[in-house]
């Protein structure tokens, strides 16, 4: 190994340094992480015996298949076959999900370089073009702005009577949101389920630390959140192990995934025997207005077509019941939410129509222009055409699904 033999006492950090090709500085993170942790002699010092050793090794083949530091020390913890199985299952998953984004990364990248590669050539604006198509590839579409942050919490506060009217969970009961995001409907579902017991993950740290925010704001500072992919539950054991909870919660999030059913089957096993999940997603093709425009059809079709070249489904909110009832659900009820905006309901115009609906579409403009599914003027026009219905003679309809089914 390159390394000195250890003496009858063991192995020093920096023998084991040396010997591994690790930092003493990462050994003593990895220590710190409960993942190797050597014994001590009498004046204090580390010593790695045979057993330490070994799991070092162990944890380094593991991180060769890019395992997570925590999910190597649940692994070897538990010297579970089943635990095995089931965290590399949900790594298997993973990596899966991680190479479909890069087949379609490597396939829209190689198509904007083939129309691009046309005389002459402006190789800034190449580069800022391929920049952009490269955002369309984030797992979430509308990206982690601060508008976008706004925009949620606008869209929040305008459709939480709609949505959410019929939505509390009883004192006692232990509850998972999944998707939270920045905390938009996570406020909204804490105020409506008072002595409930409240854990919201997501994937973004960015998204977590606003819904952080956002709950303590709102007086709200006893919700767990957690940095979480959904294809990785259930965890073997802690708080997001199998049949935790009496209730899972899932708002705007089945329509970014590339694999919603397989999602719903994890989101079950959360589930306590007789649990229950709601679900709430919207359809973008339950979009139409007055006056019509070809054009603001067409920029609704380029978030349609972004968010399907991302792996998602803006159309999703037709398919709940089909869904849910593939992943094993019962007792499966779907309630279409439609809004209806017209001049009688101009405070509703501004707060769906404008700052909530045509701001997303907006918000899409530039990884539209770089995909090379629109031309600026016609996707501009299509913006002037959202915003004209929300005038006094204007109309905008629009459904969301919300579905709520049995484990």
């Amino acid at each position: 190994m390159g390394a000195k033999r250890a003496g009858s006492n063991g192995w020093t950090v920096g023998d084991l340094a040396q010997a591994s090709g690790l930092s003493q500085r990462v050994l003593r993170h990895w220590e710190q992480l409960g993942l190797v942790t050597p014994a001590r002699n009498p004046a204090g010092h580390r010593r790695y015996g045979p057993s330490e050793i070994t799991r070092l090794y162990q944890a380094l083949a593991l991180r060769q298949a890019d395992l997570r530091l925590g999910q190597i020390k649940t692994l070897l913890d538990a010297g579970d076959p089943g635990s095995a199985v089931t965290i590399l299952r949900a790594h298997l998953a993973e990596l899966d999900a991680d190479l479909y984004r890069r087949g379609l990364l490597r396939d829209r990248l190689a198509a904007a370089l083939g129309a691009l590669d046309q005389p002459p050539a402006d190789d800034a604006e190449l580069l800022m073009k391929v920049i952009a198509t490269m955002t369309m590839f984030d797992g979430y579409v509308h990206g982690y702005r601060t508008e976008e942050n706004t925009r949620l919490h606008d869209q929040a506060d305008t459709l939480s009577e709609l949505l959410h009217a019929d939505t509390g969970f009883p004192a006692g009961s232990a509850v998972l949101e999944v998707g939270c995001g920045v905390g938009a409907q996570t406020v909204s579902i804490a105020e409506r389920s008072p002595g409930a017991s409240l854990t919201a993950v997501d994937l973004s740290a960015t998204s977590l630390a606003a819904a952080r925010k956002r709950t303590r704001d709102a007086g709200l500072p006893d919700i767990a959140f957690a940095r979480v992919d959904v294809y990785a539950l259930p965890h073997p054991a802690g708080p997001l192990a199998a049949a935790t909870f009496d209730h899972v919660f899932v708002c705007f999030l089945l329509e970014h995934l590339p694999r919603p059913a397989e999602a719903l089957r994890r989101l079950g096993l959360m589930l306590k025997p007789g649990g229950t999940i709601t679900v709430i997603e919207g359809d973008h093709g339950s979009a139409y207005f007055h006056p019509d425009s070809s054009a603001a059809r067409d920029a609704i079709a380029c978030q349609v077509a972004l968010q399907r070249n991302a792996g998602g489904d803006a159309l999703i909110g037709r398919q709940l019941y089909p869904l849910l009832t593939e992943a094993g659900y019962e007792d499966v009820l779907i309630s279409p939410r439609m809004v209806y905006v017209d001049g009688s309901r101009p405070e509703f115009a501004d707060r769906f129509i404008r700052t909530t609906f045509t701001a997303m579409i907006e918000g899409i403009r530039e990884p539209a222009l770089a995909a090379g599914l629109t031309v600026p003027g016609h996707f501009d026009a299509g913006i002037r055409d959202l915003l004209r219905t929300a005038e006094p003679d204007g109309t905008f309809c629009y459904t969301f699904f919300k579905a709520t089914a049995r484990s």
